[in-house]
């Protein structure tokens, strides 16, 4: 220990050099062919720093180099002397002294595989029960093996397998602990919208996942333009849709008999005006607990979703307490979807059953609640229909939007819908000759 100081100049010509190695071959010229091998090369390199670190960790902690420092474990003595996040040091340091990872460390120094791989498997040895302690060397001889050719998150969910194998009770019991750390808190900001904060045991996050999984699905335009959303924001949209699937269910329960509903209250005036972009003035609709919302919104939101429009005359009297049939009854859904093959807007190929049912001429003007006055759009089409003047017709059974003239000068209406059984069938009949009847026998 009384080297220490000279040990670390050698170590630190030892980096010099290396680093001056390093530097004069990325000063070197080099193709883009060659790029690929380069960064494999130093990636190695750094496993192999990784694996000389990692003994030194040993070291330090065999001698309580830690205890000397004033630090209460080797771990928070390297959160200070690398200025690592507590999980990276207790990490590096649970690969330093396990005893049945030699293996992992001697394929780190290779730099076949990486430190993050090494923690992996050192967690897992680890977390063996007594009466599984034989099996060390087998199992680390299995994850290295698999460590060579996976992510990190791949081996991890091997090695949590591999622990559930020996250890069913600690499985069971982390499953419990994941179900007991349950939570979900919303918080409405001072700007009115909401913020949602979660954490779902592994089986309800599954469930999550997978139903919000095909309803953030990128929906690129119609001329194969990407979708412009972020994939944040295609999630909040599949989260909206999946809202939206929740309240029109006839599984959800309901309150004082009646069905799940949010109130808004706007007057109709300011609904007539709204329909002009350029209208100034227009008084907001109001949610049942004060909070404003966008006359455009209300329009959009009385096609065909869990909200209650209450219009309101000059006088301040409701003119209309909003009328079920607004909502599209199964039947007429069945209808439209076989028209319209889901949502409409062309280009789109939205999952089935989440689409939401738009009225063309709006349901506070008069509009219908009519095969020839809907068409199905996703959440998405349907804000975007409604916010960038999107103009719809059905002509011949079949939808036709036309796009605003910021979008398209010439306002070239384009087909929608993607249900094309009936089309298709009627081209077949036009291709395929009728069948001859037979000559009668004279």
């Amino acid at each position: 220990m009384g080297n220490m100081s000279s040990m670390t100049q050698v170590f630190a010509d030892a980096v010099a050099t290396a680093r001056a190695a390093v530097a004069e071959a990325v000063a070197s010229p080099r193709r883009a062919g060659e790029l690929a091998g380069a960064i494999r090369e130093l990636e190695s390199l750094a496993r192999y720093v990784h694996s000389v670190q990692s003994e030194l960790i040993a070291e330090a902690e065999r001698y309580e180099v830690a205890r000397a420092h004033g630090a209460r474990s080797t771990g928070a003595w390297l959160q200070d002397v690398l200025g690592v996040d507590p999980g990276q040091a207790r990490g590096r340091v649970e690969v330093a002294v396990s005893s049945g990872a030699s293996e992992a460390r001697r394929a780190l120094s290779e730099g076949a595989i990486s430190v993050e791989h090494a923690q992996v498997i050192a967690s897992c040895v680890k977390r063996l029960p007594d009466h599984a302690a034989g099996e060390a060397p087998r199992v680390e001889a299995v994850l290295v093996q698999r460590a060579r050719r996976c992510r990190p998150r791949d081996l991890r969910q091997l090695a949590n397998g591999i622990n559930a194998r020996y250890d069913r009770k600690a499985a069971v019991s982390e499953e419990a602990a994941q179900h007991e750390s349950r939570e979900l808190h919303y918080v409405t900001t001072d700007d009115g919208s909401v913020v949602v904060k979660a954490r779902l045991d592994k089986e309800v996050g599954r469930k999550f996942i997978a139903a919000l999984r095909p309803l953030s699905k990128p929906c690129p335009a119609y001329d194969g333009t990407p979708d412009p959303r972020t994939p944040a924001q295609r999630h909040a949209d599949g989260l909206a849709t999946l809202v939206d699937l929740a309240v029109g269910s006839e599984g959800m329960p309901r309150v004082g008999g009646q069905r799940v509903q949010v109130q808004v209250t706007v007057g109709y005036d300011d609904l007539v005006r709204s329909l002009d972009p350029d209208a100034e003035g227009v008084v907001p609709g109001m949610f049942a607990d004060g909070e404003p919302i966008s006359a455009d919104a209300v329009r959009r939101l009385a096609c065909d979703a869990g909200i209650l429009p209450v219009v309101l005359g000059g006088d301040g009297v409701a003119l209309d307490y909003g009328r079920e049939e607004r909502t599209a009854p199964p039947q007429l859904r069945a209808a439209l979807f076989r028209r319209d093959g889901v949502c409409a807007f062309p280009g789109c190929e939205h999952p089935p059953g989440t689409s939401q049912a738009h009225h063309i001429v709006e349901w506070f003007n008069g509009g219908v609640t009519r095969l020839d006055n809907m068409v199905m759009l996703c959440g998405f089409h349907h804000r975007t229909v409604h916010s960038d003047h999107w103009s719809i017709a059905v002509d011949e059974g079949r939808t036709l939007f036309t796009p605003p003239r910021r979008i398209d000068p010439d306002q070239t209406p384009r087909p929608g819908g993607t249900a094309r059984p009936s089309v298709h069938q009627q081209l077949v009949r036009e291709l395929v000759p009728e069948p001859r009847q037979p000559e009668p026998v004279t």
